[in-house]
């Protein structure tokens, strides 16, 4: 039973992984390198996270942060295009709000 929840804990983790990248590059497929290169990596780590590793399950929670690298990535980008434009001059801060500022001599 633990193996089975870990085994789903890496696959979880893979698919968010994926989902992430799709999501980011949309040439990003099953016969892309970086999808190879990722099966490869999550197959080698079965065997040798067991043997080498301090904690049981590390792979997985690495492989969960980097879910969750790429997931806040993509949004902080969402996040620079919604809101870009440059910052307001205090001038129009203030106009904004309903403010007049003194006039200058």
């Amino acid at each position: 039973m633990a193996t089975a929840e870990k085994s789903a804990s890496a696959l979880r983790a893979f698919r968010r992984i994926v989902q992430e990248l799709r999501m980011t590059d949309k040439s990003f497929g099953r016969q892309s390198p970086q999808y190879q290169y990722l099966m490869d990596q999550m197959r080698g780590h079965q065997v040798t996270q067991r043997l080498f590793s301090k904690a049981p399950t590390e792979m997985e929670h690495v492989a969960h942060l980097y879910a969750s690298y790429l997931s806040s990535t993509r949004r902080l980008l969402a996040l620079q295009e919604q809101y870009k434009g440059g910052e307001r001059s205090i001038e129009e801060s203030a106009n904004l709000v309903g403010l007049a500022l003194p006039k200058r001599h």
